[in-house]
């Protein structure tokens, strides 16, 4: 989990210690925590998280990004920060859509067709020169094999 505060007109990230946040993972427990955290191990003043904290970045579950009982609706609400705008985290979002896109029959062919022309041409020395040849052949802009690595 990270924080954002402004310092000069420049945006500066706090990162948030996790395994203070695992323990009681209440969105009321995780505003004290966060708040504690700023101030205490951040070095800011409550009038520091007041004015200077504007973003509060998190992945996407309920008790961070909620409704109405979400650790950045209580952040906003209990006035700790209240020009605070809370974000999902951009790599969590686009592992979400991977996922997705991964079960797709159609993805799963393509993924397929590209993992195996990869080691046609990766396994070889002569392949892997004909490549370049294939590559102007064909009019494509790609010089090389990226290996497809899956994530978890």
């Amino acid at each position: 989990m990270h924080a954002y505060v402004v310092e000069n007109w420049r945006r500066q990230p706090i990162l948030l210690n996790l395994e203070r946040v695992v323990d009681k993972n209440t969105s009321n427990n995780l505003t004290i925590i966060i708040v504690c955290f700023l101030i205490n191990l951040g070095g800011l003043s409550v009038v520091d998280v007041t004015n200077m904290v504007v973003c509060f970045g998190a992945n996407g579950v309920t008790v961070f990004q909620g409704l109405k009982t979400c650790v950045t609706f209580q952040l906003i609400m209990n006035k700790h920060s209240p020009f605070i705008v809370g974000i999902h985290c951009m790599a969590h979002r686009w592992n979400l859509v991977v996922q997705i896109f991964s079960s797709l029959s159609l993805v799963v062919k393509i993924e397929a067709l590209l993992s195996t022309t990869y080691t046609y041409y990766n396994q070889s020395p002569k392949r892997h020169f004909e490549h370049p040849k294939l590559v102007e052949m064909i009019e494509s802009k790609g010089l090389i094999f990226l290996k497809n690595i899956k994530m978890k």
